[in-house]
């Protein structure tokens, strides 16, 4: 999900060789770090567990079947993925199961 208004970080390199190596990425960090900006802008789509619109309806969404917060085009942005952490294991399990680099993305 490109942002022409992005600009470039001393982190984009390694995440994008961390893409091809890995199947999945943790970033994380102290609030307001970029954490959430550079992880879209190296997605494709995104699930935010902390958007308040619809009443943090993603939030509730994963709390019943995680596997919700992975569909979706790769790499795959979960953000704030501790606000439900059986997200860990539903990642964790898809990536053993599709042995895929570079589909997902987490935050937190």
């Amino acid at each position: 999900m490109k942002n022409d208004n992005y600009r470039k970080r001393i982190i984009d390199k390694n995440l994008e060789i961390y893409l091809e190596t890995f199947g999945a990425v943790l970033i994380e960090g102290p609030k307001w770090c970029g954490k959430t900006w550079t992880s879209k802008y190296h997605s494709n789509s995104e699930f935010l567990l902390a958007d308040q619109k619809g009443n943090f309806n993603n939030k509730k969404l994963a709390m019943i079947n995680p596997d919700l917060a992975l569909v979706g085009d790769k790499p795959r942005l979960i953000d704030e993925w501790q606000e439900v952490p059986t997200i860990w294991d539903a990642v964790r399990v898809k990536v053993d199961e599709t042995v895929e680099k570079g589909q997902f993305v987490l935050t937190g």
